[in-house]
């Protein structure tokens, strides 16, 4: 991997518009993110320089690829998407994650992949719809597996996640943090104190006996050495050969809880309520959004 060429931004840019150009090249049947027409040419350009005037502002020195870190990045994209409608947010999130995955593509080394952009834009959607924003249909749960199938088909320490997510209710980044710090939440069958969005504590989890034992396996092997923790982008490319997400089996936790609060007698406002104190949310607008994800019955 290389970076871009050039001595100042400006030059910088200009070798990444050429790099990215393929104008006369069929995309159909490919998985090429470059540059395939004008109207997409003039949205990178317009996030090159917008990255450019944010390298400038924090006085950071190098090469632009370089510089395109995680932390860069969010607080490039706070700034850029602050009062900006859902969609909006979403669309600026996915015009960037198509222009580095192009830029990789032609060999540009930049260490951020498709899950950073993602796990953003559920950030964003969640926050929408807590302030009580509509931000359309949500993507419906199309999957004709059960997270439980899944727990017993994927290799070790990715069915460990997938069964921690199913089990708790976290995100899949929250899900890593577990694994990746046992000894600092497990409490005999309990997890604690663990942290979600905003540094807001989830409420203590009781898990199964048989989690308890599997993480705890799965720690000792990668203490060891044994095997090594997937990254999250392998993680999801597993899941989507059952046509499912991490966002579905926080889905289905969702559903499942709710389902059974409905059964031992509370209102469906009261249930949505729970629900959402669950997952590390307050609003039943939440509870309802993860719902509407399996479409009316």
């Amino acid at each position: 991997m290389s970076n871009l060429k050039g001595s100042t931004f400006d030059k910088q840019i200009l070798n990444a518009t050429h790099r990215l150009a393929a104008f006369k090249q069929a995309r159909h049947g490919t998985n090429s993110h470059k540059t395939h027409s004008d109207a997409t040419r003039i949205k990178r350009d317009m996030y090159l320089k917008n990255f450019k005037k944010f390298a400038e502002e924090n006085e950071l020195d190098g090469k632009l690829n370089t510089l395109m870190t995680e932390e860069n990045l969010t607080e490039l994209f706070e700034q850029r998407l602050e009062g900006l409608s859902c969609g909006t947010q979403e669309d600026y999130l996915r015009g960037w994650s198509g222009m580095i995955q192009g830029l990789q593509q032609t060999n540009i080394s930049i260490n951020v992949d498709v899950s950073f952009f993602n796990k953003l834009v559920g950030k964003y959607k969640e926050t929408a719809i807590a302030n009580g924003e509509s931000i359309g249909e949500p993507k419906l749960v199309t999957t004709s597996f059960h997270p439980t199938e899944l727990i017993k088909e994927l290799p070790l320490s990715l069915s460990v996640i997938a069964q921690l997510q199913y089990e708790t209710g976290f995100r899949v980044s929250e899900a890593y943090d577990v694994i990746n710090n046992l000894e600092r939440y497990l409490d005999k069958m309990k997890l604690h104190s663990v942290k979600g969005k905003g540094g807001q504590v989830y409420i203590d989890k009781i898990i199964s006996i048989e989690l308890r034992i599997r993480l705890i396996k799965l720690q000792q092997q990668l203490l060891t050495q044994q095997i090594n923790l997937p990254v999250q982008s392998t993680y999801y490319r597993h899941l989507q050969r059952y046509d499912m997400s991490s966002h579905d089996i926080r889905a289905f936790y969702t559903k499942e809880l709710y389902e059974e609060k409905i059964r031992e007698g509370l209102s469906h406002k009261d249930a949505c309520l729970y629900v959402s104190k669950e997952i590390n949310h307050h609003r039943i607008s939440i509870t309802e959004y993860y719902l509407s994800k399996f479409g009316s019955d």
